[in-house]
């Protein structure tokens, strides 16, 4: 499969740019292996970039925290919390409990447990008669439509006024559609019609960029209208924050993929009841590969005493001969990102899949970078000096990473490519209260 990576403006304040195909002053494609490309060909970015993860990105860029701060529970809209607390509470077949104020149940988001070719989706009629079909063979009642853009419609503008919305394991997915398209859902949308867990990594067909309207660089990233093998198809990828999760790669339209399918009918509030326990935070300061672990620790104890977090904070790294959980305290309270999301999956301490990704900094802010160093290919893996920057000494050599914006996070890959980082340039670090 021939993928084409996207590097995005992710909302918050957050600029992420690469130094390719320029779309709009806030969002470029990225055409790997492309001769303009130069990030992912290992050269060098545009005049003040730095190139990170194999895009370039802007070193300087600060996210605003006036408006990327969250507020646990609230977003634009000014919603009410319910009582939902992140366990399971929609009946598959129903639309969901009623959340009190809003006055309707919720709306139920799910992703298709089939996979469909971009070409084969027959438009965005075909694309939503595919989701009620799927809603409706899972006894979820109400008008589903799918997430899918095309050159006259935009997913966004198809939600109409709906509002409120759960997965389809009653999990809060997002308040309303602002929250959707600034990519800060409470869980990413990964659960199936039948409230089954969707394996991860995977892709969804959306055509849709970070700000829920059409993303169409040259013409060719919507399978001519979702009806033709011509061009490609924009695609997200499934577990992803901020804006990957509709907006990450481009593929041929033969390539078959899911489709994220949302409720239309209701005008609910819904919100996240924060989980009590220890804080997990990406850290918004940078660790050079050299400075050690012990600076790594440092910064993360300084961060989170900025943001008036007590206890003691570790950085998620691996010294040589020991893996990075190994100094962990496993047997407190449940790890929980700013917003108050469990980052763990119920009952597992460390696992290959988070519940949602870490995301976010100890104020609550989108990480301006995808990836954290790590020093080994697993939480659970022992490093080596080759995995580590020879012990996060060197300023050679290589270094496994984490990944910080998606629930698949470890032994994380890009299209194929390893996920070290040469010891060259820093990068954040995952911080974990102990």
């Amino acid at each position: 499969m021939a993928l084409r990576r996207l590097a995005t403006a992710v909302g918050g304040g957050v600029m992420v740019l690469a130094a390719c195909v320029a779309i709009d002053p806030d969002a470029r494609l990225c055409a790997v292996g492309a001769a303009e490309c130069s990030c992912t060909l290992g050269g060098s970015c545009d005049a003040g970039l730095e190139c990170r993860a194999s895009i370039c990105v802007d070193p300087n860029a600060v996210a605003d925290s006036s408006s990327g701060t969250i507020d646990p529970g609230s977003s634009s809209s000014g919603a009410v919390a319910t009582t939902e607390t992140g366990d399971p509470s929609v009946d598959p077949g129903s639309s969901g409990e009623s959340s009190g104020g809003g006055g309707d149940q919720p709306n139920v988001v799910f992703v298709t447990s089939q996979l469909y070719a971009g070409a084969a989706l027959g438009g965005l009629d075909g694309a939503d008669a595919l989701c009620q079909s799927v809603a409706e063979s899972a006894a979820l009642t109400g008008t589903y439509r799918a997430w899918l853009s095309d050159a006259q419609t935009s997913a966004s503008s198809r939600m109409g006024s709906a509002r409120g919305w759960v997965r389809s394991d009653g999990k809060p997915f997002a308040v309303d559609l602002q929250q959707i398209i600034e990519g800060r859902a409470f869980y990413p949308p990964v659960t199936d019609e039948h409230g089954n867990p969707v394996p991860i990594p995977d892709y969804v067909w959306t055509g849709t960029g970070v700000d829920g309207n059409l993303l169409d660089v040259d013409g060719s990233l919507m399978c001519s209208g979702w009806t033709s093998d011509t061009g490609q198809g924009l695609m997200g990828t499934l577990g992803a924050g901020l804006g990957w999760w509709t907006a990450y790669a481009a593929s041929n339209c033969s390539f078959t993929a899911h489709l994220v399918c949302l409720g239309v009918d209701g005008d609910a509030d819904v919100a996240l009841t924060p989980t009590a326990g220890r804080l997990a935070f990406v850290s918004s300061g940078y660790v050079g590969p050299s400075d050690g672990r012990d600076a790594a620790d440092a910064l993360c104890a300084s961060e989170a005493a900025a943001a008036g977090a007590d206890g003691s904070f570790l950085a998620l790294m691996a010294n040589t001969g020991e893996s990075p959980g190994a100094r962990m305290n496993a047997a407190g309270a449940p790890w929980v990102r700013a917003d108050g999301v469990p980052i763990f999956l119920d009952g597992q301490v460390f696992g290959t899949t988070l519940a949602a990704p870490i995301l976010y900094d100890a104020e609550g802010v989108p990480t301006p970078l995808a990836i954290a160093w790590a020093g080994a290919y697993g939480v659970d893996q022992i490093a080596t000096d080759a995995d580590n920057c020879s012990g996060w000494t060197a300023t050679s050599g290589f270094a496994a990473m984490f990944s910080v914006i998606h629930a698949y996070w470890q032994g994380w890959t890009i299209d194929g490519h390893s996920s070290a980082q040469e010891c060259q340039s820093p990068y954040s670090v995952i911080c974990l209260e102990q």
